[in-house]
């Protein structure tokens, strides 16, 4: 196990060089600041490759790098902070192949001697057979560890290196204290949507989906909360359906009290495309989800093990079918309140926060043969 650096010395003993630190890390880099102190250091450009993902924490948390996207996006070059960054006792960075200064981290640390831990998903949204996926296996290979988004990840990334050390940070959003269902009126009439507002979303097609279900007939109303380049574009969309009168766009809302006001009103929340980080929210709070089948999704999918999600025929009329269905199918407050206390003993801020202490600290995590074991946070 790695000692914490004494009080006083001028290089942390932690860091965290990653392509970004999104908004809904807060959580989780509070704790790992109130916890690790001046011991960890963070370090992180202003945008990903797909620039609509940008780093959301306060300026004073973190050190900014340079980032420079080369061949239409394909690759990043991130600049800046490199000897600091090698010079830490633990270095937690992306398990990204496409990020060309991950690979000069993890390589020169590695023929230094120095630990280096690669965190991310075990493989791209394409699927494990990829040459991505083959790349992401040698960035394994290489590191002296593995932190994982989710739980189920585990099993597979065992049989893909079984030496290779594993530790899960669940993708969480929230503390365990925010995570409780609101008191809802005794009919709720949204359906909900909270996500970025951009093409591989798929926002619009929720849209021609909500218009044909018919249910904004009957009372009805769809709220999309989110930000993004397609913001004006739906709205016209909304006014051309005919449905203008019967959307909501409440534009960028974060923070779990007002979302918890939000989720209380609503009957099912919805996710056109693949989802992710929407269905933690949405469970979190103790609001069933629909999302698409035969959909390649985030590893937060693994969820649905505890019940509230289900999966409609992906295009526009299995969702609108889906919407009709939902409409008369409410979720009774005494299984919102056991979905969402499930949920929050695995995917919390403090889970995944304990994770990544783990990793830095080389300590052991009992994670189970399934990779569902107890996780202290």
């Amino acid at each position: 196990m790695i000692e914490p650096r004494k009080t006083g010395a001028q290089q942390p003993a932690y860091a965290l060089y990653l392509a970004v630190i999104p908004s809904y890390r807060r959580a989780c880099v509070s704790i790992l600041r109130a916890r690790l102190g001046h011991d960890l250091e963070m370090f992180a450009s202003d945008a990903h490759l797909d620039v609509s993902v940008r780093t959301g924490i306060p300026e004073d948390q973190y050190r900014r790098t340079g980032a420079h996207r080369l061949f239409g996006s394909r690759l990043l070059v991130q600049t800046g902070h490199w000897r600091r960054a090698l010079g830490v006792r633990s270095l937690i960075i992306d398990l990204n192949p496409r990020s060309i200064t991950a690979w000069m981290l993890l390589i020169t640390r590695r023929l230094l001697g120095r630990r280096v831990i690669v965190w991310g998903h075990l493989h791209p949204q394409a699927g494990g057979d990829t040459r991505l996926a083959v790349l992401r296996r040698t960035m394994r290979r290489l590191a002296h560890g593995t932190v994982l988004y989710g739980y189920d990840s585990v099993r597979p990334a065992r049989a893909e290196l079984p030496s290779g050390p594993l530790w899960v940070a669940p993708n969480s959003l929230y503390q365990a204290a925010d995570m409780r269902p609101a008191s809802p009126p005794e009919s709720p009439n949204l359906f909900l949507y909270v996500g970025r507002l951009e093409p591989d979303k798929d926002v619009g097609l929720l849209l021609d989906a909500f218009a044909d279900s018919d249910v904004w007939r009957g009372g009805f109303r769809l709220a999309i909360v989110g930000f993004g380049s397609q913001a004006d574009q739906l709205k016209e969309r909304a006014r051309k359906l005919g449905i203008s009168d019967h959307v909501d766009f409440l534009g960028r809302i974060e923070g779990p009290d007002a979302l918890r006001g939000i989720y209380g009103r609503t009957l099912w929340s919805v996710s056109p495309g693949y989802v992710g980080l929407t269905l933690t929210q949405s469970l979190g709070f103790g609001v069933p989800i629909l999302i698409p089948s035969a959909t390649r999704h985030s590893p937060e999918v693994e969820l649905q093990r505890f019940g509230g999600v289900q999966m409609f025929e992906r295009g526009r009329e299995g969702l609108a079918v889906a919407l009709r269905q939902a409409s008369n199918r409410r979720f009774s407050q005494e299984n919102a309140a056991k979905l969402s206390h499930t949920v929050a003993q695995y995917y919390t801020a403090e889970a995944m926060a304990e994770g990544l202490m783990a990793a830095f600290e080389g300590r052991w995590q009992e994670l189970g043969e399934d990779g569902w074991g107890t996780i202290s946070a």
